[in-house]
């Protein structure tokens, strides 16, 4: 299976060793007691494409080093794409994104990096940089080079096809951090989900404060 990030603006990836696990599970769905927070749908093709975020938390911890200027958080949740309808099961390359909206007041040559591990997964995050795994935890590194004015930027920080009706993604400590930031940061979650025809549909959670 591979996963790559898409091009946005001022974003560059690169491997890089980290301690956060983004687990990527087909199967079953999460428990009973998950908290839905957000949720969207669309009709693509004759089949409904639900997407879904449950039991979100991100939280913010003092920045390692003591710099003002440095911002640091986890995230934890969980990501579904669903499929519905009566040839659901067939359908074909479908692509789950999940990555993150960041909101700034201002920086001194800023920047937000997310590290995230996937176990027994073959990645390709950029053209020159990729590797491929069955046991063992391959680190990788997404970042986004902030403006010196406010600003608001998306980051994709994983991507992948899947066949079938169902995807269903685990965040366990994913970690981001920022330097060089002035104020408060603002991080808004998202899981999108692109059928084959290029028809998405993305569901963004609450805006964390960090």
């Amino acid at each position: 299976m591979g996963i790559k990030s898409r091009g946005f603006k001022a974003a560059r990836n690169s491997v890089l060793a980290g301690a956060a696990v983004l687990g990527m599970v087909v199967g079953a769905s999460g428990a009973a007691s998950a908290e839905v927070n957000d949720q969207n749908r669309i009709v693509s093709d004759g089949l409904e494409v639900v997407v879904t975020q449950e039991d979100t938390f991100i939280h913010g911890v003092p920045a390692l080093g003591g710099s003002p200027f440095n911002r640091e958080f986890f995230h934890n949740g969980r990501g579904t794409a669903n499929l519905l309808g009566e040839k659901a099961a067939e359908a074909e390359g479908t692509t789950f994104q999940f990555g993150y909206q960041f909101a700034w007041a201002g920086s001194i040559d800023g920047a937000i990096g997310v590290t995230y591990s996937t176990p027994q997964l073959e990645l390709s995050l950029s053209e020159s940089a990729s590797a491929k795994v069955t046991d063992i935890l391959p680190q990788a590194y997404a970042e986004l080079e902030l403006t010196p004015a406010p600003g608001i930027e998306e980051l994709v920080v994983a991507e992948g096809e899947f066949d079938g009706d169902f995807k269903t993604v685990q965040f366990s400590n994913v970690h981001g951090t920022a330097s060089g930031v002035l104020g408060a940061v603002q991080v808004r979650p998202f899981v999108r989900a692109i059928t084959a025809n290029g028809d998405n549909v993305t569901t963004y959670g609450q805006a964390w404060t960090v």
